[in-house]
């Protein structure tokens, strides 16, 4: 029985991605702060780099066992290579990392992106599992037990101490953690500026609100004119995070689901504003007519005033949309909400249950991901393939590593984009338990389907929702938890 349901939460896995990932058909992808708040990208922190030359003199300080000394080979898997810039960063991260400790060798395991959880049923069916990868849910990974418990590397390594604590806590499982991040994907705004100029609409400050954006959508659409103030309203997805402390989609706090007034106002604002036409969310024929296509997507023709999105889609603005539009684009923080809080994408990585060399394999995730060195090397590899803005985010706090962010432009808005990001609240569906099944539940309920459709009123709906999420989180953990 236990066989069939992991095999069933793989395949729930990747349409819950699709699902999170999903947003809009048409798009290319698509109270205050908490104490605990990480430093600020670009301030000190106590972990910089006066002390990195020790470490790296005697291992043994930084609490961890020391690496070994015998010729070993790890394995590695990630995706994204066939974005611009991926495969020139992977190979300076993993050139690095041979540098450095010239007795490993390091060996790249190709995985079709396209069918990346088959691909590791296939490896773990034959024992070839990497030493370390990247996963789309790390819930399904602990399920099917290939996740090495790394909570004691986390707490013993010093420089582990500079990741978010926000993306390391949402990753815990029953206390244990199973995961690291990886890169982060902020959710960000693309403001188009010409459009502001064509309507005498002045710029908003890069310290806007929630309560200031939602007046200037609302002022600034022109729907006969087949212009609109914002688009993509996934509010229920980033209005929860910024409205309550803690909580991530699905008001996911940790332990549990919460669909409440935030998320009942939340959709009813997505309803309100499609019917309305402040967000742009037009039928085929009205495309058809204004665009010459029904199937055109109005961003990409500077149609929308502000369109939400994650970072991975500056590159399509940047290389596409500003020619094909002849409009200026400015990258704008997320308006604040009263938390304070930014909602990001985080990728996991986590290391085989199966590895022999589970010190050597923390440390190489460390160098491909998380650490100080996997994102300089990173960005080294990006600035000989020539990118000129960047979508993958360091996801810690360390200063040499927003640096080499900032390096990459001089923009003032790119800089406040970056300067924004100090109170990262981590998308929970690849570390939530009963994520991907709360999904495949809704998706074969039409949920979401019956309120686009207003069959459903969210108010109606949002208590069995609260409900189900958490009891098929319940049965996540009975039967995977421990």
């Amino acid at each position: 029985m236990k066989k069939r349901w992991i095999a069933l939460s793989l395949t729930l896995s990747m349409s819950a991605m699709l699902f999170a990932g999903c947003g809009k058909e048409e798009q290319p992808k698509e109270d205050t702060k908490p104490s605990s708040s990480p430093t600020s990208a670009g301030e000190k922190d106590n972990n910089s780099s006066e002390d990195e030359g020790k470490k790296e003199e005697n291992p043994q300080e930084t609490g961890l066992p020391p690496m070994t000394t015998e010729e070993i080979t790890l394995t590695y898997a990630c995706w994204g290579l066939a974005e611009k810039g991926e495969k020139e960063a992977r190979d300076k991260q993993i050139a690095a990392f041979m540098n450095a400790y010239p007795n490993i060798k390091v060996e790249f395991v190709e995985v079709d992106a396209a069918a990346w959880e088959d691909g590791l049923v296939s490896l773990a069916s034959t024992g070839s599992l990497p030493d370390v990868f990247w996963v789309h849910s790390v819930t399904n990974a602990v399920a099917n037990e290939w996740a090495l418990d790394v909570t004691e590397f986390y707490q013993n390594d010093p420089d582990a101490k500079e990741v978010y604590p926000s993306m390391v806590d949402a990753a815990k499982i029953n206390g244990k953690l199973y995961s690291m991040p990886t890169v982060m994907f902020p959710y960000l705004v693309f403001l188009n500026k010409t459009y502001f100029e064509n309507y005498n609409e002045p710029l908003p400050s890069y310290d806007w609100t929630i309560d200031e954006f939602k007046e200037i959508a609302e002022r600034i659409t022109h729907p006969d004119e087949f212009y609109f103030g914002t688009s993509n309203p996934n509010y229920a997805d980033y209005f929860i995070g910024q409205y309550n402390a803690g909580q991530s989609l699905r008001g996911w706090d940790g332990t549990e689901y919460h669909f409440d007034q935030t998320w009942i106002d939340a959709y009813n604002l997505r309803l309100d504003w499609i019917d309305d036409d402040v967000c742009e969310w037009e039928p085929a024929e009205d495309k058809l007519r204004f665009l010459g296509d029904e199937g055109a997507w109005p961003p990409a023709y500077g149609r929308t005033a502000m369109h939400f999105d994650w970072t991975w889609t500056i590159a399509a603005f940047e290389d596409t949309y500003t020619a094909q539009t002849g409009n200026e684009w400015l990258y704008y923080p997320q308006p604040a909400g009263p938390t304070g809080q930014q909602i990001a994408i985080v990728d996991y990585g986590v290391i085989a249950a199966s590895t022999k060399h589970p010190r050597e394999a923390w440390e190489l995730q460390k160098w491909t991901s998380w650490g100080k060195e996997g994102v300089l090397n990173r960005y080294e590899g990006y600035k000989e393939a020539g990118l000129t803005a960047v979508s993958r985010m360091p996801v810690s706090t360390n200063k040499e590593a927003w640096d080499a962010v900032k390096g990459f432009t001089d923009r003032e808005d790119f800089h406040a984009l970056y300067d924004h990001l100090t109170n990262i609240i981590p998308h929970c569906s690849p570390v939530a338990p009963g994520y991907d099944q709360f999904t495949a539940w809704c998706n074969d309920n039409d949920i979401f389907g019956q309120l686009d459709r207003r069959e459903l009123a969210p108010a109606d709906i949002a208590a069995e929702l609260t409900k189900k999420a958490n009891e098929l989180k319940d049965e996540w953990i009975r039967q995977f938890g421990n």
